[in-house]
């Protein structure tokens, strides 16, 4: 009775995950493409650039360490307050602070040690130092710029914060 139980609700739960998704259509553009966790693209439609997005529209500033550049350039600088400026010091600040969390959260959820991690960011630093560690990293390693920033992340806070035995 109780594997019936179980089988019943792993079905019932794979059903409900599976009704909930979009059908499978092929965009014609990567301006046509969904954004990630069904957030609206920034600036909308309109006339496209040369790399594919409309004048409004600014890097996928988890692409590359060239496009985390261009929406992190203005970050912990003097300037004004442009509504532009806002949204991608924002944009910058808020997907820096996600990831750090999320390099913490997997290594503590996974039970990593100290000793074993990759990098090991002290309590109290400010996204804004974090920025400032990547445009260094990307001042130091332009070559790197192609990559992912994720990558790029990776390897500035390893070199950055790195963890040492016995801290």
């Amino acid at each position: 009775m109780e594997v019936a139980v179980r089988t019943l609700l792993v079905v019932a739960v794979l059903s409900f995950f599976l009704v909930g998704l979009p059908a499978r259509t092929s965009p014609k553009s990567a301006a046509e493409a969904p954004a990630p966790f069904g957030m609206p693209r920034a600036g909308g439609s309109g006339r496209q650039s040369g790399d594919g997005r409309s004048p409004k529209e600014q890097a996928d500033i988890s692409r590359s360490g060239r496009d985390f550049m261009e929406v992190c350039s203005s970050v912990g600088s003097e300037g004004n307050g442009d509504a532009a400026r806002v949204s991608r010091d924002a944009t910058c600040l808020g997907w820096v602070a996600g990831f750090a969390e999320g390099f913490l959260v997997h290594d503590e959820l996974l039970g990593v040690p100290r000793r074993d991690r990759l990098a090991c960011v002290p309590n109290g630093v400010s996204a804004i130092r974090i920025v400032r560690v990547m445009k260094k990293y990307l001042a130091d390693h332009p070559e790197k710029a192609h990559r992912a920033t994720r990558f790029i992340a990776s390897l500035a806070l390893a070199g950055a914060f790195p963890c040492r035995a016995g801290k």
